[in-house]
Parts: structure tokens; C-alpha cells; sequence
């Protein structure tokens, strides 16, 4: 998978914010493509078990499937996830060589040493002259003997737990990162150094540690979590240190931006790993890159790093959200919400709600109203368990001296002559 170019810009806060395709960050079997795969399902719905019989063709499909997407999602660092999908992989075909392979690098990465190796053992099973599931599974029996600890639970349930409520109120500190980076692993900086009459200007990757290691500091540079200014005058002060009479001036830019990551899957047009060039950026400008489809009705979001789930109503400003390096963006439709409507009324009952109706119009849903009502009583659950009951006078309505009042889900209507 090749690092592909910028998918768009958009100014937030006077900042300029990109997003562009990942490169890869782990080793995973080649594929034949320049971009990440379109993941055309949620995780939740790829994880989740089919009706379909284990080994046959239609079951191989499906794992295929799900073991793409699993790459993908390692690719993107989200091993937890990757996990998921690569056993779900293996439920649908046992004798599954790759994803028992990439199952086991998954587990490594998440130090989860016992399942680590119980998993690379099954690959060997399957393929014993594979040298890279022999390499990593020695790997992981040295760490294993070097710290021993208990297996790490491998769980979907961030993915596919019950959500909590949204939090959308921006705070000045939340906003304040949409104006600045700070560098991780893996990124390329371009260091320029200035020092008359002499000019060096050179590209370095910040090294899994996170450490910078440029030939003219005496030893490497702490980078990660610093933002490219920090580092200039870090290494202007590393180098006045070793050269104290020296008037050197550094400067530091991101010449590619490679560790801030996220996904994006569900309902989108253009879904897969995408990388942030902020701290922060506004769920809104994720959305709108991904061209969600017109299903598409609230975004879930899985924040990795605190184990924390928001759901964002899409046509509202829950979109102020902002996304993080790490999380997991997926995009579903509304789940089915309903009102009930009784009384005097043609077809009383269960109704399905749909965004907008007003109060007449769920009168209408119920095959309207019987004889001449008066009034239409509506009660709604204030949020505590109780019941707040209000009083429309449907003949105000009608005649345009009251208004027509939106419903919400939940509500229980009553029309009274």
C-alpha cells in the first residue's frame, strides 16, 4: 500500500488542515493496490458472525473480506480492532494461513505475548517453512521469557459496545489543536540548519522511539510529542551546547506526515486510513472528505486512546466534535426510532419517526383524527424517567394561531374531542 496524495484542504480556525492516505506502518502480506482498501462495512457489521457455512466459497468470500479489512486496520495501528477481524477471519476459514500469521503480528504489537504465539504456532501448522511467522513467533517467545505477564483480553467491545451520550461543547483547549502538530513516529522532517557561511538542509524519520538522530548532535534528539518549532530550538540548543561561540539557527517542517492516523468506515464513499496534519480536526471536515451516502444519518466515534465513544447526529452541530489521532470514525444510519399515537384516531399504535414531523402529521400517520378533536396531548420523558405532559389545541393549529410543534422520539400522543 503506497502513500497516496492529499485528499483535500480545508481551512478550520484560520489552520490549514489536511488529510491524505496512510502509508503502511507494519508488515503485512503484499497487496495489489495504491490506496487503502474500501471497507464497505462498519467494523462491527465485518465482525459480526453470518449465516453462511464455514469453508464453503460464500465463507471464503467473506473472510477475504474481513482479513482486508484487518490489514487495513493494522496498517493504521489499530491492532485491537485488526484482532477482531482477523479472527472473524479465521472463523469463517479455518486453514486460513494469513490471517493466522497477521493475527499473531496483531497480538505482538499489542504485547499480548501468549495469544502472540499461540497464533504465529497455528500458522506454522498450516505453512511450517514460512520464515517471517517463524521470526516473529521466535520474537514473541523472547519477550515472552523476558516479561512474563498474562494474556491481554482482545475485545471489540469499543467497537461494538452501546454508545454514550455525544459530546459536542468545544472548549478553548479543544480548539486550540486544530492550530498545531505534534510529532510521532514515523514522520519525515526536513531540518534546515543555518549557520553563515555554511547552510545544511537534510530529511530525517523520526524513529519508532521517537527519537531524532541527525550526524551533527552528539546523541539523538527526544522529537515525539513536540511540536516542529520545539524541536528547532531543542537542536539550536543541543548545537550551542557542543559549539558555545557557534551562531546557529535551525528550523524544523513536517516534510511528510505519517503517525496521526484514523479510520473511517461505514457508510462513506471513501472509507480506509487517513492521516491528520493537526492535533485535532472537526468530525465535520472527516465527513465531508468521506463523502458519506445518503443512508448515512450519525457518525460513531471510537476514541482508542481513552476508551471513549461519542455519537454525532450528522445533520446537527455534534459535528463540532473534534477527531483525534486514533479514532475510529464509522458512519451508520439512524436505528429505528418510533412515537405512539392514541385516542381518537383511525389506526392508533406504534409509528416509525422520522426527523421533522410536527404534530398534525403524526396525527395523520394514524390515519387521522375521528370526529371533531379539540385538543392533542403529548407527553415526554424528561430525561429522569418522568413524564412531562403538554397541551396543544389542534383547532389553534389548524387555523394558524398556534404553532405546529415538531415531535421527538418517544413521544406519546393523545387526541381528545
Amino acid at each position: 500500500m503506497c502513500t497516496g496524495s492529499s485528499i483535500f484542504r480545508a481551512l478550520v480556525k484560520g489552520s490549514l488542515i489536511a488529510l491524505s492516505f496512510a502509508a503502511p506502518l507494519s508488515a503485512q502480506p503484499a497487496r495489489e493496490q495504491t490506496r487503502p482498501r474500501t471497507l464497505a462495512d462498519s467494523t462491527e457489521k465485518m465482525a459480526e458472525e453470518t449465516d453462511v457455512d464455514v469453508g464453503s466459497s460464500e465463507a471464503k468470500s467473506e473472510a477475504k473480506k474481513a482479513y482486508n479489512a484487518g490489514v487495513d486496520y493494522a496498517n493504521a495501528g489499530l491492532f485491537t480492532q485488526a484482532a477482531e477481524l482477523f479472527k472473524r477471519a479465521i472463523r469463517l476459514r479455518p486453514d486460513y494461513f494469513d490471517a493466522y500469521r497477521s493475527l499473531g503480528h496483531a497480538y505482538y504489537d499489542l504485547k499480548d505475548w501468549d495469544n502472540s504465539i499461540q497464533s504465529l504456532e497455528r500458522a506454522l501448522e498450516l505453512k511450517p517453512k514460512d520464515k517471517e511467522a517463524r521470526k516473529r513467533l521466535d520474537l514473541a517467545r523472547s519477550m515472552l521469557e523476558l516479561k512474563p505477564a498474562g494474556p491481554t483480553e482482545i475485545s471489540s467491545a469499543k467497537i461494538s459496545g452501546p454508545t454514550s451520550p455525544s459530546t459536542t461543547t468545544v472548549t478553548e483547549n479543544e480548539s486550540e489543536l486544530t492550530k498545531f502538530y505534534r510529532v510521532g513516529p514515523g514522520d519525515i522532517l526536513e531540518v534546515h540548519l543555518s549557520d553563515s557561511p555554511s547552510t545544511d538542509s537534510s530529511t530525517f524519520t523520526i524513529t519508532n522511539t521517537g527519537l531524532l538522530e541527525h550526524p551533527k548532535l552528539s546523541q539523538p534528539l527526544k522529537a515525539a510529542g513536540l511540536t516542529p518549532e520545539e524541536i528547532a530550538a531543542k537542536v539550536v540548543n543541543a548545537l550551542q551546547q557542543s559549539a558555545p561561540n557557534s551562531n546557529v539557527k535551525a528550523s524544523v517542517e513536517v516534510h511528510e506526515y505519517v503517525s496521526h492516523v484514523i479510520m473511517v468506515s461505514g457508510l462513506v464513499k471513501e472509507p480506509g486510513p487517513k492521516i491528520l496534519q493537526r492535533e485535532a480536526i472537526p468530525l465535520s471536515v472527516v465527513v465531508a472528505d468521506a463523502q458519506p451516502l445518503p443512508e448515512a444519518e450519525r457518525a460513531v466515534v471510537v476514541r482508542n486512546r481513552t476508551g471513549e465513544t461519542f455519537t454525532a447526529d450528522l445533520s446537527s452541530s455534534e459535528t463540532n466534535l473534534f477527531v483525534r489521532p486514533g479514532d475510529v470514525i464509522t458512519l451508520q444510519p439512524q436505528p429505528a426510532q418510533f412515537f405512539y399515537v392514541s385516542g381518537e384516531v383511525k389506526a392508533p399504535g406504534e409509528k416509525v419517526f422520522r426527523r421533522g414531523v410536527t404534530l398534525t402529521q403524526a396525527i395523520i400517520t394514524a390515519g387521522g383524527s375521528i370526529g371533531n378533536p379539540k385538543e392533542a396531548r403529548l407527553a415526554r420523558d424528561d430525561g429522569k424517567g418522568f413524564l412531562v405532559v403538554m397541551h396543544y389545541s389542534l383547532r389553534d393549529i389548524e387555523s394558524g394561531k398556534a404553532q405546529d410543534p415538531l415531535i421527538q422520539p418517544g413521544d406519546r400522543i393523545t387526541v381528545i374531542n
